[in-house]
């Protein structure tokens, strides 16, 4: 049952990211500005969905990885890969900076703290991108 979840959870991840990426990228070029006719709040707003759906699986994916939320700091701490506790760090830090921005975006609209948000999930999706690399073979077994 635990490897069905697994398998579930990690494809919705593999396809709710580039969603987040994608609207991410508009967000951090467009400064606010609206694109072909479509208002920024649009993209704002699927960016913000589609982050708390992700950040969602992620939890779910530490859970089925690593179980108790107890466990997890520990986890980290010991872990040998350096690439996993800088995803970790700036996953957390996208995540801090993203409550943080919402809403001041709410409110005033685009503020220096969602460009620094940015920045942060730039370098998050990097590692994320670099452990998704680092696991194909998981994929690639799934797929048959």
């Amino acid at each position: 049952m635990k490897k069905k979840q697994l398998s579930v959870c990690n494809k919705s991840l593999l396809w709710v990211s580039p969603i987040v990426l994608a609207s991410g990228i508009m967000l951090e070029h467009l400064h606010g500005a609206p694109f072909r006719g479509i208002g920024n709040a649009v993209f704002t707003w699927l960016h913000i969905i589609a982050s708390t759906i992700m950040t969602g699986f992620a939890v779910w994916h530490l859970w089925l990885n690593w179980h108790g939320i107890s466990l997890w700091l520990g986890r980290f701490r010991k872990h040998h890969s350096k690439a996993v506790k800088y995803m970790a760090m700036f996953f957390t830090l996208t995540a801090a900076t993203g409550l943080i921005a919402v809403p001041q975006w709410l409110m005033h609209g685009h503020c220096g703290i969602g460009g620094l948000h940015g920045k942060f999930g730039y370098i998050a999706a990097l590692f994320t991108f670099l452990h998704i690399v680092k696991h194909r073979k998981w994929y690639s077994r799934e797929q048959e």
